[in-house]
């Protein structure tokens, strides 16, 4: 009973302390560039699409933790499209308000990028970093536009591409 009792004061504390700590869920899709060689040949313009959660650290930064879908087409018939599946983390610096409704932001971090064409993927470790635009749309939601550059350290050519994700942050 006394554990009880303890694990429900320690529950009542981080519920309470949860306004401090307010998160922020993020949804976002857009297009995608092939910018390496390897890429650029074989694969044209694709789709972008993504979740986070952004819990602040300080005032002006913020920590995200993303998970990504980036798909490219391909040229070729006979030759699946090329994928990327990303897990990352990253830090988000907010620069100061440019009006009542507008303020830009800068993100950079790293992870896990899954990638290649169906049955052929491979896992490997990348960097993301890119800046962006949050205009307030409600007391609790923005609108974002953030381009991205992606660099993923793969064996043979390193691979990178360009995603523009637009999408929504949503205060928790």
């Amino acid at each position: 009973m006394k554990r009880l009792t303890i694990l429900g004061f320690l529950a009542a504390l981080v519920f309470a302390a949860a306004p401090a700590m307010a998160q922020t869920a993020y949804v976002h899709g857009g297009a995608g560039f092939p910018s390496s060689s390897g890429l650029n040949d074989a694969y044209k313009t694709g789709f972008n699409v993504g979740v986070g959660i952004g819990i602040p650290i300080t005032s002006q930064l913020e920590g995200v933790v993303r998970g990504n879908l980036d798909r490219f087409n391909n040229d070729f018939a006979g030759i699946d499209d090329f994928a990327s599946w990303s897990a990352t983390g990253n830090l988000k610096l907010n620069g100061p308000m440019m009006t009542s409704r507008a303020m830009p932001y800068a993100i950079a971090g790293g992870g896990l990028f899954r990638l290649g064409v169906e049955n052929a993927y491979e896992t490997d470790l990348g960097l993301q970093f890119g800046a962006g635009l949050n205009i307030r749309t409600s007391p609790r939601t923005s609108l974002m536009v953030e381009p991205n550059y992606v660099l993923v350290f793969t064996e043979v050519e390193n691979t990178h591409y360009l995603p523009i994700r637009v999408g929504a942050a949503i205060d928790l």
